[in-house]
């Protein structure tokens, strides 16, 4: 899947800025790109868990799947694994929220590449 640079550059700073919580979005693409991230109200980032009221959640086709972070590693739990279903592909930032620590993921868990263009 391919990732516009200003989606990642938001999803790192985002992550960077609520740790020690968890942040969690949802991605909106355009054309096969993932051009932004989705904060709705709500959305509550906790420490170990994070969540979004989909009931807040517009319907859009626009969205392709979810973002969020992790204090450690970049690994799905067995909760991020049951919210991976919802969407196409599933970002999970992991600690230090650099390029190197985001992990991208299919709808069944399976790892996918992520590609960023400008």
């Amino acid at each position: 899947m391919k990732i516009s640079a200003t989606a990642v550059e938001f999803i790192l700073e985002t992550a960077r800025g609520a740790y020690p919580r968890e942040f969690v979005g949802l991605l909106r693409g355009k054309d096969g790109v993932i051009i932004e991230v989705l904060i709705f109200p709500g959305s509550k980032f906790e420490e170990n868990r994070s969540s979004i009221f989909m009931h807040m959640v517009p319907l859009d086709p626009s969205i392709v799947g979810s973002v969020h972070s992790h204090p450690g590693p970049a690994r799905p739990s067995r909760a991020d694994l049951q919210f991976f279903e919802r969407g196409m592909v599933n970002i999970i930032a992991g600690r230090p929220y650099t390029f190197e620590n985001l992990a991208a993921f299919d709808a069944h868990g399976n790892p996918t590449k992520l590609e960023i263009v400008k």
